[in-house]
């Protein structure tokens, strides 16, 4: 008796009437289909970001998340099918991150193009392309990003409230990123830092275990213990130079083992270290292509606070006023203002200080500005700004117990110099308390994909592609192996 013949393979095909798949809301025969099959996608919207012709590269980009998401629907979804068990093998996971990756391509050729304000509803498109709990997770999280690009905290919140609770136990690194830029402020030491060890632990990205690690680092600062955190900037900046000698870091990569070096020197006072910032950041904006403003105004925000933790007072002054030229930000002045005072000019710190919209400013720059104001009002030995100071102090109430401690400190002084002031006494010594100003408290910045650092097209190109091909091969080595199907004889 001749056996049936296997069925002939029948790849998902879009209906030309049907939405495309990119999440355009135009009709399939009038969106990619004309770009399908595109075998080079990839390079394509890589020359056309290259050349700066965003059209094209956002056509292309389209097209390269709906061939994925054909490929989904015409291997993965049929198998998942015929077996359900399949639904939690490693296979669907790396669909769900691939796409993932595609898409947050697109969102970046969006916002060159000028079309933010579409993202929410190209993304709330995209929902129906994976037919899983966890895809429908990671387009949450896209939306919390773009809420997060326009300013929008809140609405990033609300984006995201509709995931299950993420704990420190989540496998997801995305989501893990998220919502400890949304929520980390009101964590407790432990937990936070449970979240970051968390994320550098199982992150692919050199980046990431730079940034974590780091952030792991200040934490523990922060947290009155120095020998801890010493030992905790030692580790990431071994890492990092390991990680190094095996290959180039990234861009990004770079400008976090450069904080990283900045939390070392500042235990060390170690002019070596301080150096060493200061050429890997000058080598970073002598890549005139390579940046955004913003991101050129993050290097030289950085640059600055390495001068200035160096004492390089003047010098970290130009670094935030170019800076502020390509990125305007009111906590500029603040630490334009230490830097006047610690260079002997009081009144100059007083006149910059004063011109601050406390209001504009966000909560860690608030405390920065509240403790600044209280080291040049204590200069001046002026009662009127003393008293402005401590009023500043008690409004703001700090996570950390570091800078929690100082603050109350600061009240008290402030208090002890009145006194001082009314008995035509003097006033407590300056000195040691300006030894002990400040750390910035802002060291941990959601950086989820290379636009929220500022990189232009190039160096997108370069990190995203290297940093996709090293976590492809490495899920591809998982994968496991399922026998094939066979029709009944």
């Amino acid at each position: 008796m001749q056996t049936q013949s296997k069925a002939a393979y029948k790849p998902f095909v879009p209906t030309p009437k049907s939405l495309c798949l990119c999440g355009s809301g135009v009709h399939f025969q009038n969106c990619c289909k004309g770009r399908l099959p595109g075998f080079n996608n990839d390079k394509k919207w890589r020359h056309a970001a290259k050349q700066k012709r965003w059209a094209d590269m956002v056509r292309h980009l389209r097209a390269d998340v709906t061939q994925y998401t054909i490929w989904h629907l015409s291997h993965t979804a049929p198998a998942l099918a015929a077996k359900p068990e399949l639904r939690d093998a490693r296979l669907m996971k790396i669909d769900i991150e691939a796409l993932s990756d595609y898409v947050e391509n697109l969102m970046w050729g969006y916002s060159r193009r000028g079309w933010l304000k579409r993202l929410p509803d190209v993304l709330e498109r995209l929902k129906r392309n994976i037919d899983d709990p966890r895809w429908h997770a990671k387009i949450a999280y896209h939306r919390g990003i773009c809420a997060l690009w326009a300013k929008d905290r809140e609405r990033a919140i609300r984006e995201v409230a509709a995931l299950q609770p993420i704990s420190p136990e989540h496998d997801d690194v995305d989501l893990l990123q998220i919502h400890v830029d949304l929520h980390g402020q009101n964590m407790g030491m432990m937990e936070r830092l449970s979240f970051f060890d968390r994320i550098r632990t199982i992150t692919t990205s050199n980046s990431d275990k730079l940034q974590y690690g780091g952030a792991w680092a200040f934490s523990i600062l922060l947290s009155g213990d120095e020998d801890g955190a010493r030992q905790a900037f030692d580790e990431v900046i071994m890492l990092g130079r390991k990680l190094e000698a095996e290959k180039p870091l990234s861009a990004t990569a770079e400008t976090w083992l450069c904080r990283a070096l900045e939390g070392a020197a500042m235990f060390a006072r170690d002019a070596t270290l301080f150096a060493e910032i200061e050429a890997r950041l000058t080598h970073q904006l002598e890549k005139a292509d390579a940046w955004t403003p913003t991101g050129r105004a993050s290097i030289l925000r950085t640059l600055g606070d390495c001068r200035r933790y160096s004492g390089a007072y003047a010098e970290a002054i130009e670094a935030y006023r170019a800076s502020d030229e390509l990125l305007p930000a009111p906590e500029l002045r603040t630490f334009e203002a230490e830097c006047e005072l610690r260079s002997g000019n009081p009144d100059e710190a007083f006149r910059l200080i004063q011109a601050v919209s406390v209001h504009k400013l966000a909560l860690p720059e608030r405390l920065d500005h509240a403790f600044t104001s209280f080291y040049i009002a204590l200069a001046r030995g002026d009662k009127s700004s003393l008293r402005d100071a401590r009023e500043l102090l008690k409004a703001v109430k700090a996570a950390q117990p570091y800078f929690e401690t100082q603050r109350l400190q600061h009240i008290v002084t402030i208090g002890e110099a009145l006194e001082a002031l009314n008995a035509d006494e003097s006033l407590p010594e300056l000195n040691p308390i300006i030894a002990g100003l400040k750390r910035v408290s802002r060291y941990v910045m959601l950086q989820p994909n290379w636009n929220g650092i500022g990189i232009n097209g190039n160096l997108i190109i370069d990190d995203f592609i290297d940093y996709t091909r090293e976590r492809a091969k490495r899920e591809m080595d998982e994968i496991p192996t399922y026998p094939a199907e066979r029709d009944p004889d």
